[in-house]
């Protein structure tokens, strides 16, 4: 099940990176060029994330504040990934392996009520690790507001001395 789910991520990052093109015409395999865009794109939702992967447009004349802010919205984005990517592929895993050890002869599912066990269990043995995970992200936030206000400080001040 969980192999379905990353062979069928694959695919369709394929799809979607072949439709992405910059260039009308051209059907390639690239990510687009983040300094040719007009905006940031945002991709589907990753099949085993769940998150939706974006390609942050890069200016012509970016500054070297606008920069950092970028890659740190890169990192974040990327520490996400990683992190939800392995949460949910043990999410599965653990499913799978309780779906094979509870389910009846006969029954191809369990009810809602019989599989809460599961989630409750789930949850339970992750809270610390979901604890440390909002903290990390509130951290992780605060720092790209920090960054985001500054840049946009920085704009308003440019536009007003012209």
């Amino acid at each position: 099940m969980l192999s379905n789910r990353i062979n069928k991520a694959c695919r369709l990052q394929i799809v979607v990176s072949r439709y992405t093109s910059t260039t009308p015409d051209v059907k390639s395999i690239q990510t687009p060029n983040p300094s040719k865009i007009s905006s940031d794109m945002i991709g589907p939702p990753d099949p085993v994330s769940n998150l939706r992967t974006i390609i942050f447009r890069k200016p012509t004349n970016e500054t070297n504040l606008e920069e950092k802010y970028r890659k740190l919205r890169m990192e974040v984005q990327d520490w996400n990934q990683k992190f939800w990517t392995q949460h949910n592929s043990r999410f599965f895993k653990e499913r799978e392996t309780y779906l094979k050890e509870n389910l009846p002869d006969g029954k191809t599912n369990l009810t809602a009520d019989e599989m809460s066990v599961f989630y409750k269990a789930f949850l339970d043995k992750n809270w610390k690790t979901h604890i440390n995970y909002n903290m990390e992200w509130y951290k992780k936030n605060c720092m790209l507001l920090g960054l985001a206000i500054q840049v946009k400080i920085r704009k308003l001040f440019k536009t007003k001395t012209k």
